[in-house]
């Protein structure tokens, strides 16, 4: 049987996507001041969705107002009032304009970790306090404590349901690149030796944990999509 871009596909939880084509995530640097979607977001995933992509996944929300990858990143910190409903409806029209077409539209989930610029934190966030040394752009990170980690995977979750409440129709967490997720996967930034480190198994945990944590939150029927590390950001 001949498969082509326009066959719908079915994923393992039941949801079908219309077509086989995706627009991947693509960070956008379009909320207001409160870092809360925009009328420019849903104007250009409107744009998006009526092209006819199956799929259509955001650039990162942020999950921690404090540690940005970028300025003009929409983020959801449940505990900085990312929750309210101000920020509930401009998801709302953000999540309504980028499925006009009948496609679904996942939110990219993320927290940048030490990879936060200068200019965004002078203290970024990370599983042990090694600097990425570019240009000088990025200030000496902060080591979590285990606190924070169980916050952080609290956060996830709930940005999460979130997301599924306010009309995005799948999620996907982010996990490469160098930002927080994919730094504990790394023996070269993590250095801890606590239960988030050392071991293959240990430096996992912060992932897998948070993968769960999401899942319980969405439940089964919910696409919940890994952005995984390659193996070239391991070097």
């Amino acid at each position: 049987m001949t498969i082509t871009l326009n066959d719908p596909f079915t994923l393992p939880c039941g949801v079908i996507l219309p077509n086989r084509i995706a627009k991947a995530a693509m960070t956008e640097g379009l909320s207001d001041k409160k870092l809360q979607a925009t009328d420019r977001l849903a104007n250009l995933y409107r744009t998006w969705s009526e092209g006819g992509a199956g799929l259509l996944i955001t650039g990162n929300v942020m999950i921690d107002q404090r540690v940005l990858e970028r300025a003009g990143n929409v983020a959801i910190d449940i505990t900085a009032g990312g929750d309210s409903l101000e920020s509930r409806a401009k998801l709302q029209r953000w999540a309504q304009a980028g499925t006009v077409a009948g496609n679904q539209l996942w939110m990219q989930i993320s927290h940048a970790g030490r990879q936060s610029p200068r200019y965004i934190t002078q203290e970024p966030l990370a599983p042990s306090a090694v600097q990425l040394d570019i240009a000088g752009s990025f200030a000496k990170p902060r080591a979590l404590r285990e606190d924070e980690i169980l916050d952080f995977i609290n956060r996830f979750a709930q940005v999460a349901k979130i997301a599924r409440e306010t009309g995005f129709t799948g999620v996907q967490i982010h996990s490469a690149h160098g930002y927080l997720l994919s730094s504990f996967l790394s023996p070269i930034t993590n250095q801890r030796n606590d239960a988030w480190g050392g071991s293959l198994e240990n430096r996992a945990r912060f992932l897998l944990e948070t993968m769960k944590a999401v899942r319980k939150e969405v439940g089964h029927d919910f696409p919940v999509f890994l952005h995984p590390q390659s193996q070239e950001e391991y070097a």
